[in-house]
């Protein structure tokens, strides 16, 4: 497996690659693309040929699931994470922000409140405001370089009888937290005492860096699994994110039921031939891939790292915990929202994502993509170290 090889995305008309994306968002085609989150890196070989088998097969009409397809996404969260799904619980979608807005829908009325805790993920904003709730906000604190979840302010926020539900982002993106089991029943506990509903996005489940573990929300108690829903997908994992397949897990009966007939309803839950056979074959053999990746990626992490300690340019690593995406604290510079984001992609000619996308509480911050060829790192620390000495 050759992480490093280099693949030319250009000639498709790839988001984070786009000139017209990098033009509109960040004032220069030229800056290297390392914002949106998916990787630079080809799916396990195993998909790539699986697929070609598909395509070759000439025939791509209405089709089921295989009866092997939730066998092998099961058997890789029980043999990896200790998670026992059970076939019923899997409800399929066909991302994962379709099914934190129809669980939005169904477990808060229009007008009441869904707590975030940014810096997180913008488009969880989004998707509140395009449902008509209300965002709370619960932000994490940076403590001693460790982001950590404010349980004091979340026990204040879910009380008011007007939250319903807690979107949990579990590992964290873009900070890089992978929740400790402790951490997760605190929030379990504040959640189910004040009856607000947890829907968990797990998509990041399988990055996490040794010795941390990610922990599913919902094998961490029955309250939990009761009052809650996970939200998964390989699309991270095995880099099939244009092939999108996702699944909510929800373990209670009577949500289960409302879910599955809101995605009937709708006729949601079509299946793409491609997103089922990358899937399927991802979880039965893509077990040796990830762990390899995993190494290549904390690769990347320790790169950074030594560079920033080895050049001391002023800018800082929030060390991760998991994910492909690293956090990268930018407030020894001095500027401001607006002008941190300029200087990023028009003078370092790098295209990452400024830290107040993902609220104000990640002002003076950057999320940068690593899930690509090292030389690609590389280039951006060059390039950021010496934008940083000509700013000085």
């Amino acid at each position: 497996m050759d992480f490093d090889e280099h693949i030319d995305r250009s000639q498709y008309p790839t988001l984070k690659w786009s000139r017209a994306f990098l033009s509109e968002h960040f004032e220069n085609e030229k800056a290297i693309p390392m914002s949106v989150a998916d990787m630079d890196i080809k799916a396990p070989p195993t998909v790539i040929e699986h697929l070609q088998a598909r395509v070759a097969h000439g025939i791509y009409g209405y089709e089921s699931k295989s009866e092997n397809y939730n066998v092998a996404l099961a058997a890789w969260y029980q043999n990896r994470y200790g998670w026992k799904i059970e076939e019923e619980q899997i409800e399929p979608c066909p991302s994962i922000l379709n099914a934190i807005s129809i669980l939005i829908n169904q477990h808060s009325d229009k007008g009441q409140g869904v707590i975030i805790q940014p810096p997180v993920f913008f488009e969880f904003k989004m998707v509140i405001n395009s449902n008509g709730r209300k965002i709370v906000k619960n932000p994490l604190k940076l403590l001693n370089g460790q982001y950590q979840i404010d349980f004091d302010d979340l026990e204040i926020k879910a009380s008011d009888p007007h939250s319903r539900v807690l979107i949990l982002c579990n590992p964290h993106n873009p900070v890089g937290r992978v929740w400790t089991r402790r951490e997760l029943e605190k929030v379990a506990e504040i959640c189910e005492h004040h009856d607000v509903f947890v829907i968990a996005d797990e998509i990041h489940g399988d990055f996490a860096f040794p010795p941390h573990q990610y922990t599913p929300y919902l094998n961490v108690s029955e309250m939990s699994a009761q009052h809650g829903a996970s939200c998964i997908s390989p699309a991270k994992t095995f880099n099939i994110s244009g092939m999108t397949d996702a699944m909510a897990i929800i373990p209670n009966k009577t949500y289960r039921r409302q879910f599955h007939e809101f995605a009937h309803r709708y006729q949601i839950n079509k299946v793409n031939v491609f997103a089922s056979v990358a899937a399927e074959v991802a979880y039965r053999d893509g077990a040796g891939w990830l762990d390899a990746l995993l190494v290549y990626i904390q690769g990347n992490v320790d790169l950074i790292r030594e560079y920033l300690e080895k050049n001391a340019i002023r800018v800082s690593l929030v060390e991760p915990e998991g994910t492909f995406l690293v956090w990268l604290d930018f407030r020894e510079l001095g500027l401001d929202a607006k002008e941190l984001a300029r200087f990023l992609a028009v003078e370092a000619g790098i295209a990452i994502s400024p830290g107040y996308w993902f609220g104000r509480e990640g002002a003076g911050f950057a999320r940068m993509t690593i899930g690509c060829p090292r030389a690609t790192v590389e280039s951006a620390l060059d390039n950021m170290a010496n934008a940083v000495k000509k700013l000085s």
